[in-house]
């Protein structure tokens, strides 16, 4: 005001100009920008007085010789303070509304971390330093409730040295669904000192309902997943229980007619008690294997069933394999193709064995009627061949899962694969299977054998793959 009251008198000093009183408005204008209504209100006072008191005959006093020059002074004084007023609610209704938007992005950008597919734990930290860089805050603290325990979820405290912890909150925003609090903030003061606005009080309480939301929504899926899992158990308690129940009920029957007609009819000839005592002995061998299924599948899911590596002939294990099954392998012939040396392999003599064991049991079971079931031995490589049908590559997508048991009518629990192919997989090797001109081929191949698939191929080998 100082300045423009300068340059007046400089003008009228040289020349005689009427309304010169409107240069003191520009001046008004910026302040009511710059500092608001309240500089605008006392320069637009100042302004009337200081004109009237330098520029108003008679000078240097408040009295006015024309009656007109009062009305011309009035005017200039309301003209100022209307201006002064309007420019500083329509700059400060500017701000706002910048400030509007800048929330509304802020509100829009924690919105769209909340519905990331992650753990929200791993969130809170990132979501804190948004809100308090967003709002200048110097500090904002997270409580989740666990179990009726108020624990803190994450914390953002920031001072003018870097990281540190602020002292008390001033503001707390609940974060509730319905009448349930699932959290609640803990916000420190403003970095410039500024008590929190209604817009920063706005975005807090959005943001506390959002994460309401997202925390209801995780324990929701939560319980959707274990109810999912629940819901498998119970399914694959199921299918295991009508698995066991007819194939151990199956070998139970046999052993008990066996031994019932041995204890029924003691003068019964050599031959006939031979063939009785047979039965029992490969009946109990059977269940014997339907046992260690269910128990390797126990270890299996576990994570108990660790191989004890040591070097061995995996003819050798073929062979033991071979000489133990072919008693129960009825008209099936049981081939074992080796070249005439040793191949050893870092394995676990008795898990490699099961392994064998099940995939030629597997081959008896769903071969053809009479046919051989052929076991190649190579380095590091064993495969086990029947002959029948081909498998569907609906059927060679799920052979090794547990309870599949395909289109075959063949009896079984549907665990002998999927043991397999665990154990293998403990190994660090692959199993794989493929159609081949005479029926169905299963190939195990072991750590460091020439020629094995990678371990992240599909479980299907493409037909006409030899060995």
């Amino acid at each position: 005001m100082a300045g423009i009251s300068g340059l007046i008198g400089l003008i009228l000093s040289q020349w005689q100009v009427a309304n010169l009183s409107l240069l003191y408005l520009p001046a008004m204008l910026w302040l009511a920008a710059w500092r608001g209504r309240t500089a605008a209100l006392l320069a637009s006072v100042e302004a009337f007085l200081v004109f009237d008191w330098f520029f108003v005959p008679p000078h240097h006093t408040f009295d006015v010789e024309q009656p007109q020059e009062w009305l011309a002074l009035t005017i200039f004084l309301v003209v100022a303070l209307v201006a002064g007023q309007a420019y500083a609610l329509q700059r400060r209704n500017a701000l706002d509304a910048e400030e509007h938007d800048r929330h509304t992005q802020l509100l829009y950008e924690l919105s769209t971390q909340l519905t990331v597919p992650e753990n929200l734990g791993g969130l809170f930290d990132r979501m804190l330093n948004t809100l308090v860089s967003g709002l200048g805050l110097s500090g904002l603290r997270l409580w989740t409730r666990r179990e009726g325990a108020r624990e803190l979820a994450g914390a953002v405290e920031v001072t003018e040295d870097g990281i540190a912890a602020p002292v008390t909150a001033i503001y707390r925003v609940p974060c509730k669904l319905g009448d349930t609090e699932l959290a609640d903030l803990e916000v420190f003061q403003r970095v410039d000192g500024q008590p929190l606005s209604r817009d920063d009080v706005r975005v807090l309480q959005g943001f506390a309902n959002q994460l309401a939301n997202a925390l209801e929504r995780r324990r929701l899926q939560k319980e959707e997943q274990l109810n999912l899992v629940l819901a498998e158990a119970n399914r694959a308690k199921t299918s295991l229980l009508a698995a066991v129940s007819h194939d151990l009920r199956t070998p139970l029957a046999a052993i008990k007619a066996s031994a019932t007609s041995l204890q029924s009819r003691l003068t019964l000839e050599e031959s006939v008690r031979s063939e009785f005592l047979a039965a029992i002995n490969n009946e109990a061998d059977r269940l014997d294997r339907l046992v260690a299924n269910l128990l390797d599948m126990s270890r299996l899911e576990s994570g108990a069933l660790s191989p004890r590596l040591e070097w061995h002939n995996l003819s050798e294990i073929a062979a033991d394999v071979i000489d133990r099954l072919q008693p129960v392998a009825g008209s099936h012939e049981l081939v074992l193709e080796a070249e005439d040396r040793e191949f050893l392999s870092q394995v676990d003599y008795v898990q490699i064995s099961q392994v064998l064991t099940n995939l030629v049991d597997n081959a008896i079971r769903h071969g053809a009627p009479g046919g051989p079931v052929v076991v190649h031995v190579s380095d590091g490589h064993i495969s086990v061949e029947n002959a029948g049908r081909h498998l569907s590559a609906d059927e060679q997508a799920h052979v090794f899962e547990r309870f599949y048991r395909g289109e075959s009518e063949a009896a079984g629990t549907g665990l002998g694969l999927a043991i397999a192919k665990g154990i293998v997989e403990a190994h660090g090797g692959c199993i794989r299977v493929e159609n081949t001109e005479r029926g169905v081929a299963m190939h195990v191949w072991l750590p460091g054998a020439p020629g094995a698939p990678d371990s992240q191929e599909p479980a299907v080998v493409p037909a006409g793959r030899t060995a």
